[in-house]
């Protein structure tokens, strides 16, 4: 749960950059297409009012230049001008040289605007448009009413000075299309940007469902996964624990019971005979006969006495294999060693304990781990490999110990053991108690030459200004050497 939880932050965070950086570059892309569009727009309608005032302007030129009086000339063209509109609200104003009308919307029938009264020559606009025809014309913005709308907008007008009377000639043109044109881009860069968040959004929406149906599958898997590792592992832990009653069972059944079944018949044959003994009163016998009668209950006696004792010393070898004394008291060394010469007698092989270097301080958990180790390869070179000598050494330095158990015997296919899911349990058993303790190895090698198995326990290095010193083994120093058989 907790990687999804981060993955999912990652995702939100990549969205929201992500979706920041697209949005960043999306509204300066729209601002910068915006002015281009505005630049656009604006130049169109100044090339526009050029060509329509160049059109006035040459009207102008060709009437003037008519025969007739020059009234009776410029009222033909103002009259020409008058008519000439364009667009819903453009239309064309005229000047005379001393700034008075001459050409209004009024007198061309437009309504609702009157621009430039004559009774008001000295307005805003009128000394604005005059001065920019003086300066040899040119583009003017401004407000003014608009005919149709009845309402101030936006108004770009192009004047400029005729050279036959000294007039000044004018086209206006309302920019309120262009507001609402450049409105219209600005709703449809709001609409694109929001329409990209929203896929952008539905994108991370998918990625983090993606994410969770990927981490539920795999925790999915990782379940049966370790469901099947959990039924194997309690497999394996009932098998073990089978195995070892059965051998506790019939280290008992052929040892202590057999030893407790002829104790008990002989101590029932003793009892018996000092029965008979009793009712039987030694009237006619000599005295050789009657010390011969007593002394046959006290031999069976005596037999069953150390057949207990033999029991007594079977029960402490099995007590010794489930949990040797000797571990906790005195060490891993004198466990192995006991070990070792408690299994010379019975087997007739030649084993062999040897100890090297210096043996540091150990844990209970690896103590003990390292005489299970021996005590399965023991087992398995004694009962399957057939050897002829096993060797079995424990070697330490101040930071390492390592186990080795190696024998002559025929050994075994290591890669159809491990493949048995049923069997090479005591080989897994060894391997995982060795592997469950930091800083260790474990190898093992076999085949018709013999088999070695060797564990090794990295341990860890004081700190350099510790005045702690690892305890020696308990047992160096304090047993007899073992015995090393000649070879």
């Amino acid at each position: 749960m907790r990687t999804v939880a981060l993955a999912a932050a990652f995702m939100l965070v990549v969205f929201l950059l992500v979706t920041w950086a697209v949005s960043y570059q999306m509204v300066s892309h729209a601002r910068q297409d915006r002015k281009q569009v505005q630049a656009v727009y604006v130049a169109s309608k100044e090339k526009e009012l050029r060509h329509y005032v160049e059109l006035g302007h040459a009207t102008l030129a060709r009437i003037a230049q008519g025969s007739g009086e020059q009234a009776a000339l410029q009222q033909q063209v103002l009259a020409a001008l008058s008519r000439m509109h364009f667009g819903n609200d453009g239309y064309f104003f005229v000047y005379d040289r001393f700034g008075n009308v001459l050409l209004n919307p009024g007198s061309m029938g437009i309504d609702g605007v009157d621009f430039c009264d004559p009774a008001d020559t000295g307005s805003e606009q009128a000394r604005m448009l005059i001065n920019q025809a003086h300066a040899g014309g040119g583009i003017v913005r401004y407000n003014w009413i608009k005919p149709s709308s009845r309402a101030e907008a936006p108004k770009m007008s192009y004047v400029k000075t005729a050279d036959h009377w000294g007039w000044i000639i004018g086209a206006g043109l309302y920019m309120d299309d262009i507001e609402r044109e450049l409105a219209a881009f600005d709703a449809n860069a709001a609409r694109t940007l929001r329409d990209t968040q929203i896929r952008l959004t539905a994108l991370a929406i998918g990625s983090v469902m993606l994410i969770s149906l990927a981490w539920l599958a795999w925790n999915l898997r990782n379940s049966r996964i370790s469901g099947e590792k959990l039924r194997r592992l309690a497999r394996r832990v009932v098998s073990s624990q089978e195995e070892e009653r059965a051998r506790v069972a019939r280290e008992l059944h052929d040892g202590v019971v057999q030893v407790l079944v002829s104790s008990k018949y002989l101590l029932e044959t003793a009892q018996v005979h000092l029965e008979q003994d009793t009712e039987k009163a030694p009237e006619n016998d000599v005295a050789k006969d009657h010390r011969s009668r007593r002394l046959a209950p006290q031999a069976l006696l005596a037999q069953g006495l150390g057949r207990l004792q033999e029991a007594l010393v079977e029960i402490r070898r099995v007590s010794h294999g489930l949990h040797p004394a000797l571990l906790t008291d005195l060490g891993l060394a004198a466990a192995l060693r006991m070990l070792v010469e408690q299994l010379c007698p019975q087997r007739a092989v030649d084993l062999r304990f040897t100890e090297q270097g210096f043996i540091p301080a150990l844990s209970q958990a690896q103590r003990t781990a390292l005489f299970r180790v021996a005590q399965e390869a023991l087992n398995n070179a004694l009962m399957h490999a057939q050897a002829g000598w096993v060797q079995v050494t424990l070697a330490g330095g101040a930071h390492h110990v390592a186990l080795t158990i190696e024998d002559n015997g025929h050994g075994f296919d290591l890669n159809k053991v491990r493949a048995d899911g049923k069997g090479g349990i005591g080989l897994r058993n060894m391997r995982e108690r060795i592997e469950s303790l930091e800083g260790s190895d474990f190898a093992m090698h076999t085949g018709p030459a013999g088999t070695r198995v060797e564990a090794r326990l990295r341990l860890p290095q004081p700190e350099p200004d510790s005045t702690i010193r690892a305890r020696p083994d308990p047992a160096l120093g304090h047993l007899p050497p073992a015995r090393r058989p000649a070879a």
